[in-house]
């Protein structure tokens, strides 16, 4: 199969498909060459690292003068991976009364916000993290919401009384009580989208919170294992199984047995019994609830 065209011009950061075809590169080239899409009209070349900094520079391809970043494409440029069907939309905010013209891969949103309200960060002006955090608890799925601010709390770049703090001081915006419950499901310890999700799916299903990354030890006090979420009563462990290499998943199967030889029920659970409705995973975890403590 012949190497697939590859200018010069596109192996240094993220460009348009315009760009591309002014270099030689068709549309139909880019959907099947050495190219990762980055949102709608802009790519990058599979070799260079999706940093922070490569997504900065991809936003300021169709970022126009007097907007701003906001919401879902903020919070991916403070690294979190939030799903939404508009996720390959940058998402732009203006402020209340301006006239920003509409650009072609943008979503736009009129916002009152004031300079506290933004940062800059490479030439890129953004909605500061807690202010990102309060806009997509109004904006986005309950577990997307909780998705955002699970990993910007638990990355350190807001606080829960922040985020409280903030709301406090803006309550006639719109969808505020969207915040609310965010503020009240919020958890730091989260260690991944997907472990948020889980979780977000038992307690919307009516079951009890689980606790986040507990610690089992042995008779001795010796660390055994920490758990993704855990019903401390019941002994209860769910664990989301995201290894994609063998020796990951072998040693998370080691460290499974070795709970499970304290007593403990631990349940796996993939990224395919997550999506959907989760019935499965939600009635194997009601099942074991109503089971007797051991």
């Amino acid at each position: 199969m012949p190497r697939a065209f590859t200018p010069d011009q596109l192996t240094k950061g993220p460009f348009t498909t315009s760009y591309a075809s002014r270099v030689g590169v068709s549309t139909s080239s880019l959907r099947g060459g050495p190219w990762r899409h980055v949102f709608r009209n802009v790519w990058v070349h599979q070799d260079i690292e999706d940093s922070r900094e490569t997504r900065v520079a991809a936003v300021r391809l169709v970022l126009g003068k007097h907007a701003f970043v906001c919401g879902l494409t903020a919070a991916w440029l403070y690294g979190v991976d939030a799903r939404d069907k508009r996720w390959d939309l940058v998402w732009v905010g203006c402020r209340t009364g301006s006239r920003l013209r509409t650009r072609a891969g943008c979503y736009t949103r009129e916002l009152t916000v004031d300079a506290t309200d933004l940062d800059l960060f490479n030439g890129v002006l953004l909605t500061t993290p807690v202010r990102t955090v309060y806009d997509c608890a109004r904006w986005l799925a309950p577990a997307e919401r909780l998705v955002v601010a699970d990993a910007l709390t638990g990355g350190g770049l807001v606080t829960v009384e922040e985020l409280s703090a903030y709301r406090n001081a803006h309550k006639g915006i719109r969808d505020v009580r969207r915040v609310d419950e965010v503020i009240r499901s919020v958890e730091p310890l989260s260690e991944s989208p997907m472990e948020t999700r889980l979780r977000y799916l038992l307690v919307a299903a009516g079951l009890p919170r689980p606790t986040a990354q507990h610690v089992v030890r042995d008779a001795d006090g010796v660390f055994v294992a920490r758990l993704d979420l855990a019903y401390l009563g019941p002994r209860l462990a769910i664990e989301y199984d995201g290894a994609f290499h063998w020796d990951q998943r072998r040693e998370d199967d080691l460290r499974r047995d070795a709970v499970r030889a304290l007593g403990w029920t631990v349940l796996v659970v993939s990224a395919s019994d997550v999506r959907g409705t989760g019935d499965g995973v939600i009635e194997r975890v009601r099942e074991r609830l109503r089971q007797p403590a051991a």
